[in-house]
């Protein structure tokens, strides 16, 4: 006689199947448990490292499901500044997060939904980027924008970026703003009503200063906090060198789900390995 296994080549002759029965059942249910298990925890280790950004550059901060750029299209844009949005444009894309745009200068108005992937804003850098050099300066093409340049308003931009992630229904969403932070003086007011609201609203807001002036970022710190700062460095790939994420936080539930499958491999390798006769119990 053989005893019923879930594989029978190999099987162990035995004389007293039956007393082996509640025993295989056991083994039987054990295994489809720790497969299951198995099964649904690289599933959601994939999900989650698919979810988690490339680790360079993430642009939303921990806890965010998606965000929008707010950038500054005023009149004092231009020239070299132009080249440092085309660095954060292409970094954040490579950040691999869904994202929005909003772009503003004395209004503003929304170009991609939150939501959408980070690679619908490479259609704008090319906007960005020099074209030639012309007497030793960096020569950039007429964009879409430039006739509608003008003062700045930031908190217009702000404010634009917090209705679309209304309006799409985000409930963790993030703010990150792209500006010299050279705000009109008419919009001091403004925006420091704008700063409250998002704070009530518990919409964080992340900051790339493009060559902001020292008196300018003091206002923005006092508003959104020193640490809503974002060096433009972090956008920048180096090869060889690991570029600090916006999101501080490590990804713990990543780390765990790694730690169970590796337990959970451990475990159906002690229960599921073949007997051996004479060896200990």
């Amino acid at each position: 006689m053989r005893a019923t296994t879930l594989k029978r080549r190999g099987a162990t002759p035995f004389g007293e199947p039956a007393k082996l029965a509640g025993a295989a059942l056991r083994t039987t249910v054990l295994r489809v448990v720790l497969a299951t298990a198995l099964a649904a925890t690289l599933a959601l280790a994939i999900l989650s490292g698919r979810t988690a950004g490339s680790g360079r550059a993430a642009v939303l901060p921990s806890g965010a499901r998606t965000g929008v750029v707010v950038l500054d299209m005023s009149a004092s844009i231009a020239g070299p500044i132009y080249a440092r949005v085309e660095t954060v444009l292409k970094g954040i894309d490579q950040a691999n997060q869904s994202i929005g745009l909003v772009m503003f200068s004395d209004v503003a108005y929304e170009l991609l939904p939150p939501g959408s992937p980070a690679s619908a804003l490479l259609q704008f850098t090319r906007y960005f980027a020099p074209q030639r050099v012309v007497d030793g300066s960096l020569s950039f093409a007429m964009s879409p924008w430039d006739q509608f340049s003008g003062g700045t308003r930031i908190s217009a931009g702000l404010r634009e970026a917090a209705q679309d992630l209304h309006r799409a229904g985000v409930k963790h969403g993030a703010i990150l703003l792209v500006s010299d932070l050279d705000d009109s003086a008419v919009d001091q007011e403004p925006l420091a009503a704008e700063a409250l609201v998002l704070k009530k609203q518990h919409i964080p807001v992340r900051i790339v200063p493009l060559f902001a002036a020292p008196e300018n970022r003091a206002i923005f710190a006092a508003l959104f906090g020193q640490d809503a700062f974002v060096a433009p460095s972090a956008f920048v790939h180096r090869a060889g060198a690991q570029v600090q994420p916006v999101a501080a936080d490590l990804p713990w539930r990543l780390i765990a789900l790694g730690l169970t499958l590796v337990v959970l491999l451990a475990l159906n390798e002690r229960f599921n390995r073949r007997l051996e006769l004479g060896a200990p119990a």
